[in-house]
């Protein structure tokens, strides 16, 4: 159509260039000790909170999703006469809503606040078709909760959030919606939060607002915990079919992947170095204590420093996780933490709440390495609990003061270099000295 629309996803598309948009590495918190240890725990869980590096799963997902905002793009913009036609006349389009599910704390919320930034700023349009100029929009967003339905979602789309509850009837809002989205130009629609969605009326309210943001138009993605995945999987095979042929579970990190490491390194730098311990130890425990769900990491890392500073130190250390993890504040996420390992090793506990469940299948790969690092957890745990239990206490303080096997190897001795064989003459020679010396005389019996 014009130079506007035809450069509007120019150099969007790159999976680098959206890595390069979408991560945000906030400055390490300064003069934390000059502040009361609560504040100062306060104002490094704000800056950790306030970090993002895409793993592999939200690098694809966004990059996936850009291409289907590109797409619909292009199908709204094929020509003057298809962009009038879709304005004057909405078609009635009916998309398959990608669920994007996971954990709660997982990241779901912060890959669609990366996403929105990985699209295409609103850019102004100027057409014959009407007068002044038009600002086009990449992406709407609504949050669910404290809605009441579909149309009350519709009329904070059309009328934005200043509305007072009425505006006409859903088949009307719903036609002006279509016009509104494709006259901006909009290639992307979100719901986020969907599980705060007031359920009391079982899973029909939320059913009805999916469907509803369905027809809109434009690719539509809804982000939700397990929690209602769950009660939608009970709905009847229709309503199955239209709002879960299209999941994208993000799961937590592997413990030994590379994007665990990076996000654990991120967080010692946003820390300002206040991490005292091996990295590779660090990262573990910090991955034992949280399942890899990095809201929980965070808030542990909180709880960490309030014990390092009660103990008179300025930088965490691996005991301090310890006591986090023990500590009142992080009790119920500790249970869902140890729920999720037994979910994890017995493959299905009959004790784990749905909100910890997964509701689809999981990738082969990830329940092995997970299950792995969990029962090799596990193992190390019992054998160690094992041995101290049957220490006296005598002995117990006793190996405290004992270095581990591999600090106390002694290093490999050098060998030592072999006699040189000695000549004919050297051997006679030393055969004359023998004989010649005095030890050599026999001595007489007694």
């Amino acid at each position: 159509m014009n130079k506007t629309i035809e450069s509007r996803f120019d150099g969007y598309m790159d999976i680098e260039s959206i890595r390069k948009r979408v991560v945000v590495r906030p400055e390490p918190v300064p003069d934390l000790e000059t502040l009361h240890p609560s504040v100062g725990a306060h104002l490094l869980a704000e800056r950790l909170m306030e970090m993002y590096l895409p793993n592999e799963f939200s690098l694809n997902f966004i990059h996936e999703m850009t291409g289907l905002a590109y797409l619909h793009n292009l199908k709204v913009f094929s020509s003057e006469a298809g962009y009038a036609a879709r304005i004057f006349k909405p078609p009635e389009v009916e998309v398959s809503p990608i669920c994007l599910t996971g954990l709660a704390g997982v990241g779901k919320s912060q890959t669609i606040a990366a996403l929105w930034r990985a699209l295409p700023p609103p850019v102004e349009l100027t057409c014959d078709l009407y007068q002044g100029t038009v600002e086009l929009t990449s992406l709407w967003y609504a949050s669910a909760r404290g809605k009441a339905g579909g149309k009350q979602l519709l009329l904070d789309f059309v009328h934005g959030n200043g509305h007072d509850g009425r505006g006409g009837n859903l088949k009307k809002l719903l036609v002006e919606c279509r016009r509104l989205a494709n006259r901006d130009g909009v290639t992307l629609v979100v719901l986020d939060e969907t599980q705060h969605i007031n359920t009391g009326e079982g899973a029909s309210k939320v059913t009805d607002i999916l469907l509803t943001m369905a027809v809109i138009g434009p690719p539509m993605i809804f982000v939700s915990n397990y929690s209602l995945v769950h009660k939608l999987l009970r709905r009847n095979s229709e309503d199955k079919q239209r709002l879960l042929s299209e999941p994208r579970i993000m799961l937590p990190d592997d413990p030994k992947s590379q994007d665990w490491a990076d996000f654990v390194d991120e967080c010692v730098r946003v820390s300002g170095g206040r991490v005292k311990a091996g990295k590779d130890e660090f990262a573990t425990e910090l991955y034992r204590s949280t399942f890899g769900i990095k809201r929980l990491a965070v808030q542990l890392l909180k709880l960490a420093y309030i014990e390092c500073r009660a103990a008179g130190r300025n930088r965490i250390e691996v005991e301090d996780l310890h006591k986090a993890y023990r500590s009142s504040a992080y009790t119920s996420n500790a249970r869902d933490v140890e729920d999720l390992q037994l979910e994890a090793i017995n493959k299905g506990s009959s004790r784990t709440s749905l909100d910890l469940r997964c509701p689809f299948d999981l990738p082969v790969e990830f329940k092995s390495n997970v299950v792995s690092f969990t029962r090799a957890d596990r193992d190390q745990r019992v054998q160690a609990r094992v041995f101290d239990s049957s220490a006296t206490e005598t002995e117990r303080s006793v190996l405290k003061h004992i270095a581990l096997p591999e600090e106390k190897t002694p290093a490999k001795s050098a060998r030592r270099a072999s006699v040189p064989k000695a000549t004919d003459e050297e051997l006679m020679r030393s055969f004359l000295q023998y004989m010649e010396s005095p030890s050599s005389i026999p001595k007489k019996p007694k």
